[in-house]
């Protein structure tokens, strides 16, 4: 029975939704009901939303390839066999069933390789974190076939990455697109480590670091080495991230592909739903970390489409933000009605941009897309706010930049240049 403050809380995460859909761009019907559908918990008023948008004319193929695309097939297929089969064309739901039975054989076997894999590192001695994957299916959506995931995500320190890769080599996996030679000079500082074994379907990608273009973001961190928990999956202890910390990395995560798949938002809106947090510990470590307006992004994302209760502090924070609302209205792209107004991996230096925490961290970002010359310069999308201070920033750096280039020869004191003012990325 719900108490008097969560009715409250409840209130105002409504509110909130409610006012932000008024001046959110409208979803194609077919993306709503992808909505509608990729969720754990369908209350009376959800079930009958979908029940009446499956009455109405659907592309039920653009259905199915969303679902496909936005990696919430499990979730949508058993919403819709429940709710409304009688509404569903029967070819449709019949690929949506195949296609989920397909993806439960493949997540029991990964969950196997995970436990396997776990095990030869603690025999070895070599710290692991497995995250994502079967780990997170367990703790959000408690259970193990209604996420979809197709390899296995292990943090491991980055002065033991040597050691790791051993390990997996002895349990008969292989550098992705490397031979040996070049496996064993291969630098230990490269963000990703992709293995695969033979006649397996079981990438497995060894992390120090979340990277992508002009984005890199640290997972080798004492707190959470410290902080982990271990998980029972099919019966063995496996060590994976504790909630808060999770919480943190898959905002982080989500606003790195700028939120292109609803399985992101969903991630965050399910383990929400599932966990009892220790909020003053997610925003504490989200602001050591300097990613704390990405939180709110994440956990405004997940307010709006999948409709979780936050606390009104929370809900506060976000509308106090001058960003953060209006990027949440811009994701995921495909599912928007005009595409156009939406954020896409394309704009994504442009988005970081926008989401650095302090305004120090802001313009030495900037300092780092024009010391790239980076094409984002040349088309800053329409929603970016910084465009002609950017645009000037650029401009007077740039000569300055040809003048280190011209006095500076030396490559090595441009480079001692360039890290004196543009430091380490986070």
């Amino acid at each position: 029975m719900q108490t008097q403050a969560m009715r409250k809380k409840s209130r105002a995460s409504s509110s909130m939704i409610q006012a932000s859909d008024r001046l959110s761009p409208a979803y194609i019907p077919e993306g709503q009901l992808l909505i509608w559908c990729a969720r754990t918990d369908l209350s009376i008023r959800i079930r009958h939303l979908v029940r009446e948008a499956a009455g109405r004319p659907m592309d039920w193929q653009l259905v199915l390839s969303l679902a496909w695309y936005h990696s919430v097939g499990p979730l949508v297929y058993r919403t819709l066999s429940t709710v409304c089969a009688d509404l569903v064309p029967k070819e449709s739901l019949d690929m949506l069933r195949q296609r989920t039975q397909a993806g439960t054989l493949l997540n029991r076997a990964l969950a196997d390789e995970l436990v396997q894999v776990c095990r030869a590192f603690k025999e070895s001695g070599i710290p692991v974190i497995a995250f994502k994957g079967a780990p997170l299916a367990v703790m959000a959506y408690q259970d193990l076939i209604l996420r979809d995931f197709d390899d296995l995500d292990l943090i491991v320190p980055q002065a033991r990455l040597a050691d790791a890769q051993k390990v997996l080599w002895s349990q008969g996996f292989r550098p992705l697109s490397r031979s040996r030679d070049e496996f064993q000079t291969s630098h230990f500082d490269e963000p990703y480590h992709v293995f695969v074994k033979k006649n397996s379907p079981t990438p497995v990608d060894l992390q120090w670091v979340m990277a992508h273009e002009q984005f890199a973001f640290r997972l080798d961190r004492a707190d959470i080495w410290d902080r982990c928990v271990p998980m029972s999956i099919n019966g063995q202890l496996v060590n994976t991230l504790a909630p808060e910390e999770l919480l943190i990395i898959l905002c982080v995560h989500g606003s790195k592909h700028a939120w292109e798949r609803l399985k992101w938002v969903v991630d965050v809106a399910e383990l929400l739903r599932s966990q009892q947090l220790n909020w003053q510990r997610v925003f504490s470590t989200a602001t050591k970390w300097k990613c704390r307006r990405m939180l709110l992004l994440g956990l405004a994302l997940a307010s709006r489409l999948m409709e979780i209760p936050l606390p009104p502090d929370i809900l506060n924070a976000i509308s106090a933000d001058h960003d953060v609302p209006v990027l949440a209205r811009c994701m995921p792209k495909s599912l928007l009605t005009h595409q156009h107004e939406g954020i896409d991996e394309h704009d994504g230096p442009a988005l970081y941009f926008s989401l650095k925490d302090s305004w120090w961290d802001r313009w030495r970002y900037g300092l780092v897309l024009i010391h790239h010359d980076h094409p984002i310069l040349r088309r800053l999308p329409s929603w970016f706010r910084w465009q002609k201070e950017l645009t000037l920033l650029a401009r007077m750096v740039q000569p300055l930049r040809a003048f280190v280039v011209l006095c500076l020869p030396v490559k090595s004191l441009r480079r001692a240049f360039v890290r004196l003012f543009l430091g380490p990325a986070n």
